[in-house]
């Protein structure tokens, strides 16, 4: 029909009718153009899609108040596996294309989580990686997913699986910790401590090691670390965990957020506290020597994952890091069982961690509870623990919980 429209003589009524037919098709045609270039970008880029999202409460994964604070965040569940078990998924990591990768490391597997139907959430997942040792820690970088996992560090690059080492000096445990890579373009990995109390085995024991990306150069970077579970680059400085022993569950504030720097020794198994002071059940040591942790959190709360949020996509989270409370052991009260965020002070200094999943109630209100009451009342993670966090490409952040689930947070 618009052939027909411009074959009109150019000076009757009809052609002008015809041309402001055709500017009408013209428009049309280049709406449907701009419409179909939408679709392709959001299927294209990561969190595009995450854009044209239903409010939070119409979504059929929406995890309601008072898990969080439903004014400013919305929480979902991206996979949800009870049959999958308590370690089902633990080490998280994103690529920048949006996939999620997650360790199962009981399993010897690493799945990939992808989204399938363009709601901006992954939803289907895969096997990519299999018959590794404890796969416990994932990094993604320039287009390879390194995997820490007993003895053996592990690349997957290209739907291959590579070992670049076999000889990572875990301890009686066999699992290894953490991976990050920092600015220097090398792999940190932390190796928990072949006992709780105790002198290291080895100087590797309880310490931060340096590697090149091919799994070479090993280097030592810190000791004194008992359990350094989470490591994390905030604006090229390295951040690690680490918790206290069993047995010092009534002295307060053990558990530590650690800023690291070449030659540290952060005090295991003598030296606890912010004062640097020597453990009771220790011989007398001068302590002074030891670098004092950063920041503390309740003894038994156990932080493990942990991960700096450097996107403007959730702002009061902007510059700060996410730390995980895997949460008390063998006590009858509750410590520990959540997300929490720890933000930074002009001075760049880390400030009191504050609860973000569950969520405490402003203690001004009439009725509120805290974290602990709220897991008490079922309305937290406990019986199960949460394990790792990541922060997509987009700025939301994952989370994986025991009894084989993930969560997302993301804008309302």
């Amino acid at each position: 029909m618009l052939r027909d429209f411009v074959t009109f003589p150019p000076d009757s009524r009809s052609s002008r009718q015809g041309r402001r037919t055709v500017n009408h098709g013209v428009r049309w045609r280049r709406r449907v153009c701009l419409v179909s270039a939408w679709m392709w970008i959001s299927l294209l880029l990561p969190g595009a899609a995450a854009q044209e999202l239903p409010p939070c409460a119409e979504r059929a994964t929406f995890r309601d108040p008072p898990w969080i604070n439903g004014r400013r965040y919305c929480l979902e569940t991206v996979i949800e596996d009870p049959e999958a078990g308590e370690l089902a998924f633990t080490a998280l990591a994103v690529a920048p294309d949006g996939t999620l990768y997650a360790a199962r490391p009981l399993h010897g597997q690493v799945l990939a989580i992808t989204d399938t139907n363009a709601d901006g959430l992954p939803d289907t997942s895969r096997i990519v990686a299999e018959g590794l040792t404890l796969p416990n820690g994932l990094t993604y970088h320039e287009g390879a997913l390194y995997i820490a996992g007993g003895r053996h560090l592990y690349r997957l690059m290209g739907g291959a699986v590579e070992i670049l080492a076999d000889d990572l000096p875990v301890g009686s445990s066999g699992w290894a910790g953490d991976l990050a890579v920092g600015p220097d373009e090398r792999l940190y990995l932390s190796i928990g401590a072949s006992c709780d109390f105790c002198e290291p085995d080895q100087p590797e024991h309880g310490a931060i090691l340096s590697l090149a990306l091919d799994g070479s150069d090993r280097m030592l970077v810190a000791t004194g670390l008992r359990q350094a579970a989470g490591l994390a680059f905030r604006d090229g400085v390295l951040w690690a965990t680490d918790s206290a022993r069993l047995g010092l569950a009534a002295t307060p504030d053990l558990d530590e957020l650690n800023q690291v720097t070449p030659g540290a020794q952060f005090g295991w198994p003598i030296c606890i506290g912010v004062d640097r002071r020597p453990d009771p059940d220790a011989a007398d040591f001068d302590c002074t020597a030891t670098t004092a942790p950063a920041l503390t959190f309740p003894t038994g709360s156990t932080p493990l994952g942990l991960a700096a949020y450097d996107s403007d996509t959730l702002p009061d989270l902007a510059s700060s890091l996410l730390v995980v409370l895997n949460g008390s052991r063998d006590r009858p009260d509750l410590r520990g069982y959540a997300l929490a965020v720890i933000p930074f002070d002009t001075a760049d200094e880390p400030q009191a961690a504050v609860p973000l999943i569950p969520v405490e109630t402003d203690s001004s209100r009439k009725v509120g509870y805290t974290v602990a009451e709220m897991n008490y009342r079922g309305s937290g993670f406990w019986p199960h623990r949460p394990y790792d966090v990541t922060v997509s490409p987009q700025g939301w952040i994952y989370l994986s919980v025991g009894g084989g689930q993930i969560m997302a947070v993301r804008p309302r």
